[in-house]
C-alpha cells in the first residue's frame, strides 16, 4: 500500500510540474507574439542561420535551457517551418486579433485552439512534443542514388534525447549537393521511426546534410551511405509463402533486419518481432492475407504474405 501511495504521490508530481512548465510556457509565448522586436528580452532574429544554430546549440547542450525562452522562441520558428508562412503568419494575426477582442493573454492551449481553428490542421503532436515534452530528436539518414536514372532513396530514423517523447513528428530539411556546386532542398515529411522515401535529383550526389541551416532543434545527426532499395528488396524474401504455421527470413545482404511487423488487410498490426533470428510463430494468425513491414539497417521493405488455414 505505501509503494502504491509513492506511486500516486509521483504521478501527480510528475503532472503538477508539466503543468508549471506549461505556465511558464504561456508567459514566453504572450511575451514572443505580443511584444515588438525593440522590446524582446532577447535578441533573436529567426531568420538568421547564424542565430538559429546558437540558439539550437544552447538547448542542446544545457538541460537548463529547458523550458526557457530561447526554447519558446525556437518552437515558434519550428512551427512556422512546419505550417509555412503563409499559414503561419495568418494565425498569427488572427490570435493576437482575438487576444485583443477577450482582453486575454496568450496561452499555448488557446494558441493551439486558434490555429487548429484556422487552418484545419491538428498540432496535438507538435505542442505535446515540444512544449509539454523534453528533449530533442537525433537522425539519422541513409541514402542510395542509382546512377543511371538518378532515383535517389532515403530511409530517416529518429533517436530521442528523453523518454518523454516517444517520436517528434517534424519535417526534415536535407540538402543534397553535387560535386561540381548543384544543390537542392528536399523535405522529408516523417511521420513514423526509419521510414523511407525515394525521388529524383537531376544530378549525381556527392554529399547529404541534414537541417544545415538550423531549422530544427536537433543534434548529433548522422549520414551515411546505404543500399539500393531494389537490390535490398531482392535480397531479403519470406518463406514459405503461403504459410500456415511459421515465417523464416532469408537475407543475404549486408543489412540487418531489425523488426518485422505484420498487419492484417484493415491495417491492425497483429504480430510483431524484434531483432527475429528463428522463424516467426504465425499461429496466431487468421486466414488470408498479411502485409509484412520489414525494418533493416539500410531501409525499409514492405511485402505480402497468405497465411493459411
Amino acid at each position: 500500500m505505501k509503494n502504491f501511495l509513492l506511486l500516486i504521490l509521483f504521478i501527480f508530481s510528475t503532472i503538477s510540474y508539466a503543468q508549471d512548465e506549461l505556465v511558464i510556457y504561456d508567459s514566453y509565448l504572450h511575451e514572443l507574439i505580443t511584444t515588438t522586436e525593440e522590446k524582446f528580452i532577447i535578441n533573436f532574429d529567426s531568420k538568421s542561420i547564424s542565430q538559429r544554430k546558437a540558439i539550437v546549440e544552447k538547448i542542446t547542450s544545457n538541460i537548463n535551457y529547458d523550458p526557457s525562452f530561447i526554447k519558446a522562441a525556437m518552437i515558434l520558428h519550428m512551427l512556422n517551418y512546419k505550417l509555412g508562412d503563409e499559414d503561419y503568419n495568418k494565425g498569427i494575426d488572427t490570435y493576437i486579433f482575438e487576444l485583443n477582442q477577450s482582453n486575454q493573454t496568450a496561452t499555448v492551449k488557446s494558441f493551439k485552439e486558434s490555429l487548429e481553428n484556422q487552418i484545419d490542421v491538428d498540432l496535438s503532436d507538435f505542442f505535446n512534443d515540444w512544449f509539454i515534452g523534453k528533449g530533442f530528436p537525433s537522425y539519422e539518414i541513409s541514402w542510395f542514388q542509382n546512377k543511371e536514372n538518378n532515383t535517389i532513396s532515403i530511409t530517416a530514423k529518429q533517436n530521442q534525447s528523453n523518454s518523454s517523447v516517444s517520436f517528434f513528428e517534424m519535417p526534415i530539411p536535407i540538402k543534397v549537393s553535387s560535386e561540381d556546386g548543384e544543390s537542392q532542398f528536399i523535405r522529408l515529411e516523417l511521420g513514423e521511426n526509419k521510414q523511407s522515401f525515394t525521388g529524383s535529383i537531376p544530378f549525381n550526389i556527392k554529399t547529404i546534410e541534414i537541417d544545415p541551416e538550423y531549422q530544427l532543434i536537433s543534434k548529433n545527426n548522422i549520414v551515411k551511405a546505404g543500399m539500393d532499395q531494389e537490390v535490398l528488396n531482392t535480397t531479403i524474401s519470406l518463406y514459405p509463402n503461403p504459410a500456415r504455421n511459421s515465417l523464416n527470413i532469408q537475407n543475404s545482404s549486408e543489412a540487418k533486419v531489425e523488426k518485422i511487423s505484420i498487419y492484417n488487410m484493415l491495417g491492425k498490426l497483429v504480430l510483431q518481432e524484434t531483432n527475429p533470428i528463428v522463424a516467426i510463430n504465425l499461429k496466431s494468425l487468421t486466414f488470408g492475407i498479411h502485409l509484412v513491414k520489414i525494418e533493416t539497417t539500410q531501409g525499409t521493405l514492405h511485402k505480402t504474405i497468405l497465411k493459411e488455414q
